[in-house]
C-alpha cells in the first residue's frame, strides 16, 4: 500500500468528506498506517473505495492490495486483479508491476507470461527497478517472449543502476555463466559485490561461491568464508552448507570439525537434502560429534526420502550392518534399488548395483520381490508429492 507522508488532521477529514479524491486515498492511508489515529483497515478499504469510484489510481493500487493481502477485507484475488488492471490501465506503474506479478505468478487467474510481459514492460519503462528486473527474468528464462539474453541484461543493468538488489545478482549471474553473452569475472564480482553489500542473501552466496571457485589469482578464500557468513546468517541453506565444507576441509579458516557440524546441522534443519546427508556423514563417523548410527541413520533416512543417491546407498549399508537399526536385508535392497536412479547417482557408479546383488543373496525370492515393491511403491509416492 502507498503511505500517507503525514498523519490525519481535521482538514484532511473534512475534504474527504466533501467527496475529494485524494483526501479519501490519504486518509485510507492514515487508516492503513495507524499514523494520526488507531490503524484501521476496515475503515481504510471504505475511503479507498470512495476514491477509487472516482477513478482515482492510487486508490485503486491501494484496493488491490487490501484485496490482495484480505486486509479489513475478505482476501478476494479477482477483486485485487480488477483494481489493480483500473490502475494500470491510467499507467500507475505499481500496479502495473502487481499486475504483471499476478499473470506471472498464476495468482487469481491462469498464469500468462506474455501478460505478464506486457505488464512488466509498461511499468518497466516508467523506470519501476521490479518490473524491469522481472522482465530481465524473462528474457533469460525465455517466458512469454524469446530467450535473449542481451535483453535481459539491458533490463537488469537498467534496475540494477537504480540500485536494485536481486537485479544486481541477476547481472552478475549472467556475467559469471556462459551463455550468449561473454563470460566477465570481474563484471560478475562487481555486480555480486554491490548486492551483497546491499544484505542481498543470494547474491552474497553468489559472491562467495564465485571467490571460493575462481582461478588462483582471483581467489578468495578468506572472502568466500566471509561472505557465506553473511549469508548463512540469514538462513541461506546453501550458505550454510558450504561454510560447513570450508570449516570441515580448513579451506580459508582453520579446520574445525565442530563448526562444520554446526552448520550442516542449520542447513538441514532448513531441508537441504545435501546437508541432511553431510550431518549423517559427522555422526556416522564421529566428525565433530560423539559418533551416533541411530541418528545417522535418521539424517540419512530425511536426505534418503528427498532422493539423495549417496544417503539412499548409505542407508542401505546401515540395514546391512545394523548400524542404527536393525539387520534388514529388505530395506537394504530398497534402498540399494533407489541409489542406482536417485539424484546424483552417477557418483556412485556400478556400486548400488553390486551392494543390492550382495544383499539380494541373503534372501529369498519372496523377499527380494518385497524390495522391489518397496521401492516402486517409494518411487509413486515420490512422483506424486512432486
Amino acid at each position: 500500500m502507498e503511505i500517507a507522508d503525514q498523519g490525519i488532521d481535521q482538514i484532511l477529514q473534512e475534504e474527504a468528506g466533501r467527496g475529494g479524491a485524494d483526501a479519501q486515498n490519504r486518509l485510507g492511508m492514515a487508516y492503513g498506517s495507524g499514523r494520526g489515529m488507531a490503524q484501521d483497515w476496515a475503515q481504510a478499504a471504505v475511503w479507498f473505495h470512495r476514491a477509487g469510484a472516482q477513478e482515482h489510481a492510487s486508490a485503486q493500487f491501494n484496493l488491490g492490495v487490501v484485496y490482495g493481502n484480505g486486509q479489513g477485507v475478505p482476501q478476494d484475488f479477482q477483486q485485487s486483479l480488477g483494481w489493480y488492471r483500473k490502475a494500470a490501465e491510467q499507467g500507475h506503474a505499481k500496479a502495473q508491476f502487481n499486475l504483471g506479478l499476478m499473470y506471472g505468478d498464476g495468482q487469481g487467474l491462469a498464469q500468462d507470461h506474455a501478460q505478464a510481459c506486457i505488464w512488466y514492460t509498461a511499468a518497466a519503462e516508467q523506470g519501476h527497478a521490479g518490473a524491469q528486473n522481472n522482465l530481465g527474468l524473462l528474457f533469460v528464462n525465455g517466458n512469454g517472449v524469446r530467450r535473449n539474453y542481451a535483453t535481459a541484461m539491458d533490463w537488469f543493468r537498467k534496475a540494477a543502476e537504480q540500485g536494485d538488489a536481486a537485479a544486481q545478482n541477476n547481472l552478475g549471474m549472467v556475467y559469471g555463466n556462459q551463455n550468449d553473452v561473454p563470460q566477465d569475472i570481474d563484471m560478475a564480482l562487481s555486480w555480486y559485490r554491490k548486492a551483497a553489500v546491499q544484505g542481498y542473501a543470494n547474491a552474497q552466496f553468489n559472491l562467495a561461491t564465485l571467490l571460493e571457485n575462481t582461478p588462483d589469482e582471483v581467489q578468495d578464500l578468506a572472502g568466500a568464508l566471509h561472505w557465506y557468513q553473511a549469508a548463512a546468517a540469514q538462513d541461506h541453506a546453501r550458505a550454510q552448507l558450504n561454510l560447513g565444507r570450508m570449516y570441515a576441509a580448513g579451506r580459508g579458516v582453520g579446520a574445525d570439525a565442530t563448526q562444520a557440524f554446526f552448520w550442516f546441522r542449520q542447513a538441514a534443519d532448513l531441508g537441504y537434502p545435501q546437508a541432511r546427508f553431510e550431518l549423517g556423514l559427522c555422526l556416522d563417523s564421529g566428525l565433530g560429534v560423539p559418533r551416533d548410527y541411530h541418528e545417522a541413520a535418521g539424517w540419512y533416512r530425511r536426505a534418503a526420502d528427498d532422493g539423495h543417491a549417496r544417503a539412499q546407498f548409505n542407508l542401505g549399508l546401515m540395514y546391512v550392518a545394523g548400524h542404527g537399526t536393525t539387520v534388514d536385508l529388505v530395506q537394504a535392497c530398497k534402498w540399494f534399488n533407489l541409489a542406482g536412479t536417485g539424484d546424483g547417482a552417477e557418483a556412485l557408479g556400478a556400486r548400488p548395483a553390486r551392494y543390492l546383488l550382495l544383499a539380494e543373496a541373503g534372501i529369498d525370492t519372496a523377499h527380494r520381490e518385497r524390495a522391489v515393491r518397496l521401492a516402486q511403491e517409494w518411487r509413486l509416492r515420490r512422483k506424486g508429492g512432486r
